[in-house]
């Protein structure tokens, strides 16, 4: 709404409503709901930019909010004695009365206001001050507390009278958004004109049908939209609910964090090839060190002769003070071979999660987690965890709403999980009293919450993957912090404490001990 449809709107609804008792309020999104005994009034001051709506299908409210609450109290048994749109701006006024028994009589005001995607909605009293007010700072945001009370509220400072004189057809149009202001002088003059003569406050309004899903209803035609269609105001001023857009499957939300941390993992195994220098570069400053006497270094840099250069070219080869050329040279050789496996084994892996990746993008269905005794574990090597460390691709894993699970195959898979790419706050299981794999089950800090259903998932995990056969077994849970290696024990083998146990069968049931 513009300042013109705002107004049209206070117009009609002030006619129906004066006299009428609030009854209550009620939440509505991005404002609130009025009810009296003839109509409810949705006052939403982020519906683009301010909206003064009847709700005729209106239902039963839910309860009140922390901020709606107090309104609901101060508003109930007031009357409304006008709803106007005092200044020329996208602000709607609402003055109300009460008379107590003893003929004291109270006046209250409700102020909503919204400037540029921000809204604010405040309660007035007969001194024009705050004593109550919120704010919408987005299209989807939550009511906030706004003003300190006891402050006197003025609207903004270039805001006119709506009903004082203006001086020019500029001045009008600025009541008027620039999406509806007409191009030529003579049809700007048209539309003042036609707004001079609407004196029934409830006069018909316009649509255009030229917009279907987005359809412009204003109070006066638009000399630039036809064709235009003539409309009751009480249809006009009907509030219809903003399309809802579905809620996600767990399924898509669970693809959709896949998909993610890939992508997340994914420019992290780029950022690690960008750290290795080619092979051949530390080859070369390792030759071109050897071929130099053994002497000690006795500054940071060194100019050497590249000898794999038909023209002889100088190297400028970072050193160590201290250090003899030599070691150095040595030093780059095995630079060289760290360089050469580590480019080797990322760019494996980079191919596996970009396919992996192109799969979850194309939506084909992925494997399901664990579940029940047939099902058989996965080894996923390019699964996404949630930190995206190059270790895990080596792990079987799974992914169990939202949650990276891990396991080893062998004691020092088991060992190298545990102790060196588990996070100290990440939990871990173990089957109680024999041999198996270690399971981590991945958080992303101390704090986040573990659901019920993940936890027995990691557990039926270590059942499932240990030495037991029976159809059911108990699984040890702490976290990584606690578990330690055993003394002159092998890989894999560790101690644990303040641990949980979990009872799990094959076939998904468990019971907490």
């Amino acid at each position: 709404m513009d300042t013109l449809q705002l107004a049209a709107a206070a117009q009609c609804l002030d006619r129906q409503l004066a006299q009428q008792a609030i009854q209550g309020i009620s939440d509505a999104p991005g404002g609130i709901y009025l009810h009296t005994a003839k109509a409810h009034i949705a006052l939403i001051v982020q519906r683009a930019p301010l909206g003064l709506w009847q709700d005729p299908a209106f239902h039963k409210p839910g309860a009140l909010t922390t901020w709606s609450s107090p309104l609901n109290q101060r508003l109930a048994g007031f009357r409304i004695q006008r709803i106007s749109v005092p200044w020329a701006d996208r602000i709607v006024r609402m003055d109300c009365r009460r008379i107590h028994i003893s003929k004291r009589v109270d006046q209250i005001s409700l102020v909503a206001e919204c400037f540029g995607g921000r809204g604010n909605i405040a309660l007035l009293d007969a001194a024009q001050h705050i004593r109550w007010a919120w704010r919408w700072d987005s299209l989807d945001g939550k009511a906030a507390p706004r003003f300190l009370p006891g402050v006197v509220y003025v609207p903004p400072e270039d805001s006119l009278p709506f009903d004082q004189p203006l001086p020019g057809a500029a001045a009008w149009l600025r009541r008027v958004a620039p999406r509806y202001r007409p191009q030529h002088t003579a049809e700007q003059q048209a539309m003042q004109e036609a707004w001079s003569q609407r004196l029934d406050p409830c006069a018909s309004w316009w649509r255009s049908s030229a917009e279907v899903d987005k359809s412009v209803l204003y109070p006066v035609p638009l000399p630039d939209w036809a064709p235009l269609q003539e409309i009751p105001a009480q249809e006009a001023l009907r509030f219809v609910l903003p399309a809802a857009h579905p809620e996600p499957s767990a399924q898509e939300r669970a693809f959709a964090l896949q998909r993610e941390r890939l992508q997340h993992r994914i420019q992290k195994m780029r950022q690690d090839m960008t750290r290795w220098e080619d092979p051949e570069v530390y080859r070369t400053q390792a030759f071109a060190l050897f071929a130099l006497p053994d002497t000690m270094a006795s500054d940071t840099q060194i100019s050497a002769p590249d000898h794999t250069s038909a023209t002889g070219t100088l190297l400028t080869i970072a050193v160590t003070p201290g250090k003899f050329l030599h070691q150095q040279a040595q030093w780059y050789m095995q630079q060289a071979q760290r360089s050469q496996r580590a480019q080797r084994e990322i760019t494996s892996r980079l191919q596996e999660s970009e396919k992996l990746l192109e799969r979850l993008v194309g939506n084909e269905p992925q494997p399901s987690p664990v579940e029940g005794p047939a099902t058989q574990a996965r080894l996923v090597s390019g699964s996404p965890a949630p930190k995206g460390k190059p270790e895990d691709a080596t792990f079987s894993q799974t992914v169990v709403d939202g949650f990276t699970i891990l396991w080893g195959k062998n004691a020092r898979e088991n060992d190298r999980l545990t102790f060196r790419t588990a996070k100290p706050w990440d939990l871990w299981f173990h089957i109680q009293d024999l041999g198996g794999s270690h399971v981590v089950l991945r958080r992303e800090n101390s704090q986040t919450p573990v659901p019920e259903p993940v936890l027995a998932a990691a557990a039926r995990i270590a059942l499932q993957q240990s030495q037991s056969r029976a159809i059911s077994g108990e699984v040890d849970w702490t976290e990584i912090r606690h578990v330690h290696r055993k003394p002159s024990g092998g890989p894999g083998q560790v101690t644990y404490r303040h641990f949980k146990s979990i009872r799990v069968r094959r076939d998904g049931h468990h019971s907490n001990l």
